[in-house]
């Protein structure tokens, strides 16, 4: 996961995105690489102060950001048809970025809403006292 809106658009319904201030990385796992190697390291999901948590699925609202788009910035008729009936499935994500690329359109939602998931991205780091900008 290379960039804050890669990170924040992998956060998905029961899946999770976790930061380890040990690794420095951004990952699936509960628990760092590093403490998984201590034998001396009993660790319980949650106990971890080393791991953190992302926003949940549900405190991004992927899907009001995706519909803000279309409504806000996609013009053409039949391009905001087949996003907003890709709007209304359960699995929506894969789908909706997908279609944003085919239909050329990724960038531009990416300069959209970029600022929307930095400001949550940001709001996260405050609250768990962490600095992506410190050299």
């Amino acid at each position: 996961m290379s960039t804050v809106i890669d990170v924040m658009l992998a956060i998905r319904d029961r899946c999770p995105v976790f930061y380890h201030k040990d690794t420095k990385q951004f990952d699936r796992m509960p628990y760092s690489k590093e403490e998984d190697l201590n034998p001396n390291v009993m660790l319980k999901i949650g106990d971890d102060r080393n791991t953190i948590m992302l926003p949940t699925y549900e405190k991004i609202d992927h899907k009001e950001i995706m519909r803000f788009y279309v409504r806000e910035c996609v013009e053409d008729k039949e391009m905001r048809r087949q996003l907003f009936d890709i709007l209304r499935r359960r699995d929506y994500m894969d789908l909706y970025l997908d279609k944003l690329h085919e239909l050329d359109l990724y960038e531009d939602f990416d300069e959209v809403c970029g600022d929307i998931y930095i400001q949550i991205f940001d709001e996260w780091a405050k609250e768990n006292n962490l600095n992506f900008f410190a050299d």
